[in-house]
């Protein structure tokens, strides 16, 4: 195995248990004494979250169906319109959620220790799409936003209104 591919296997496994020692953390750690609006606040995003990872799974799965088996397709329809990696955000909004109800400094460890390894993972699979799809993903960079969802959607409706004015 190339030392490369190992050093991605075990930052998987690193990450595998850092999440799962986040979960355990935010079930076993959670003191109901705490600010209550937090553990609302912290739902909701764990819902939001969760839809992320659900919705970027549909478009990637349609835009998959829609490219040809033999060349790379790059998916850039429904929340891939929004953000790039919305899987990772995704993510990165339930790992939030989870530090947020369960409101202790072991979960904020845990959960800045997840979200630094997920942005690395980003950064690396950019990485690797720049190579696969070359200079149409670096103009897919430039037209949306990594993980900001907020410009990503300003910038959405920005395409949108230029192409109704040009009649496209």
């Amino acid at each position: 195995m190339h030392k490369k591919n190992m050093g991605h296997l075990i930052g998987h496994m690193i990450y595998i248990v850092l999440y799962g020692l986040l979960i355990i953390s935010t079930i076993f750690l959670y003191n109901s004494a705490n600010i209550l609006a937090l553990l609302y606040l912290g739902c909701s995003i764990l819902v939001l979250g969760f839809t992320f990872l659900l919705w970027s799974s549909q478009a990637r799965k349609k835009g998959n169906l829609q490219g040809d088996i033999n060349k790379n397709f790059l998916v850039e329809s429904g929340m891939y319109a929004f953000v790039r990696h919305p899987g990772f955000l995704g993510h990165m909004l339930i790992i939030s959620a989870l530090v947020i109800i369960s409101q202790n400094w072991i979960s904020l460890s845990i959960g800045i220790m997840l979200i630094i390894l997920l942005y690395l993972a980003i950064i690396e699979e950019e990485k690797r799409d720049i190579e696969k799809f070359g200079d149409k993903y670096k103009d897919y960079m430039r037209r949306v936003p990594r993980i900001n969802l907020l410009i990503g959607f300003a910038r959405w409706l920005r395409r949108k209104e230029n192409k109704e004015e040009s009649g496209t």
